[in-house]
């Protein structure tokens, strides 16, 4: 059984339009399924949620996109805070580096560029920094991803955030 079908069902009746769309945005998506499950991999670790990653991540059979996943997931954590920071202090650390440390970057994480792109996109969706997610977005489209694959990137964290509400409640 996937983790998709284990997490279905596991949801209650008031979250039917989430169950559905769990499967519709990983199973049906224009992505391949390795990149719809680590985009999924780095939303639910976005979340907060450690169970519905648990589950994601046992699913995905190549480490080096699980891991890419993660690892995209754990800069998000940290750009995800520092760049609306430094906009609600209205400029005064404009220019300044963050003195954090985020060398995996460059190695994109294990994986291509834009699959580290896609990645990092889902956990900024849910982090919600307009800025990380404008970046990433406007990358991946310029590198030649399609409006439906950007759509369902947004879809997959979208979807995800809403299991993992549902499940912590």
């Amino acid at each position: 059984m996937s983790w998709v079908d284990t997490i279905k069902e596991s949801l209650p009746d008031y979250a039917k339009d989430t169950r559905l769309n769990l499967d519709a945005v990983i199973n049906r998506s224009s992505l391949d399924v390795t990149e719809a499950n680590a985009c999924a991999l780095a939303a639910a670790m976005a979340t907060g949620n450690g169970k519905l990653v648990t589950f994601i991540q046992s699913s995905l059979q190549d480490a080096a996109e699980r891991d890419a996943a993660l690892t995209a997931s754990s800069l998000m954590g940290m750009n995800n805070v520092w760049y609306p920071y430094v906009e609600m202090v209205g400029g005064a650390l404009e220019g300044i580096p963050p003195q954090l440390r985020m060398n995996s970057i460059a190695s994109h994480g294990g994986t291509t560029k834009l699959r580290f792109e896609a990645y990092s996109l889902s956990a900024s969706i849910v982090g919600k920094c307009h800025f990380c997610v404008k970046a990433h977005f406007d990358t991946l489209e310029n590198e030649g991803y399609s409006i439906d694959q950007l759509r369902d990137i947004g879809s997959i964290a979208s979807t995800i955030n809403s299991v993992a509400k549902v499940l912590n409640s």
